[in-house]
């Protein structure tokens, strides 16, 4: 543990390196972003959604 925290200890201002998806610019730039996120987003309620018909599914003549 002390071998993993040593640029946290010595260096002024130091911190754990960013190894989050999000954190890479380069990641970033590709729109590569992190799965918890993604996942948060897809399910935020959209105000804007039309809301489903609960029951029997309806089928349509075309």
């Amino acid at each position: 543990m002390a071998l993993l925290c040593v640029k946290m200890l010595f260096q002024k201002g130091g911190r754990f390196p960013n190894t989050h998806v999000s954190g890479s610019k380069a990641m970033r730039e590709r729109g590569i972003g992190c799965v918890q996120s993604q996942d948060r987003a897809a399910q935020r309620h959209n105000p804007y959604a039309v809301a489903e018909r609960s029951g029997k599914k309806v089928e349509q003549n075309n």
